[in-house]
């Protein structure tokens, strides 16, 4: 599940088509509407899935200003930020496979194995016993994806979000 961008009057090879899941997509609309207010304003529904979007003007003036971000190192510093409230808001939890042990019984059993006998050290935590929620393997924001948000934009001639 996710979000299909496609451009309405694409320029080059770029702006056909634009996706991200679900995970990725509310950070980088937020994003969009921090940097460019004003040029988003005219896309009233960034989060829903109903042909809303931008035209040429619209979308070519928010991926300039993304990539005017970008060249001034505003949204690395954004991303390092955003990374950081996103590992505290999920702290590690006992590993399921060994359950929080670091080791795992010897295959073909699953489950903890016997603490003492540290030869079969956990292959999901690498013994540690404990690891992020699989929730938090989805971060909400990177540099990279705005980047290629933008060169869609660029030559998008327009999108609807779908």
């Amino acid at each position: 599940m996710g979000m299909d961008v496609y451009g309405r009057n694409p320029t080059g090879e770029r702006g056909g088509y634009f996706r991200n899941n679900i995970w990725e997509w509310p950070s980088l609309a937020d994003y969009c509407i921090i940097v460019a207010p004003d040029i988003c304003a005219a896309c009233r529904h960034w989060y829903s899935n109903d042909g809303d979007g931008l035209d040429a003007a619209g979308a070519l003036a928010l991926g300039d200003a993304l990539e005017n971000e970008i060249r001034a190192m505003c949204t690395q510093d954004f991303e390092r930020r955003e990374r950081s409230a996103w590992e505290k808001a999920f702290p590690k939890e006992p590993c399921d496979i060994c359950a929080g042990t670091g080791v795992e019984m010897p295959g073909p059993q699953h489950g903890a194995g016997d603490v003492r006998e540290r030869e079969f050290e956990c292959r999901w935590c690498q013994g540690a016993g404990y690891v992020r929620p699989w929730r938090a393997q989805y971060p909400p924001f990177s540099t990279e994806n705005v980047a290629a948000f933008a060169a869609f934009l660029r030559e998008s001639g327009g999108f609807s979000i779908w």
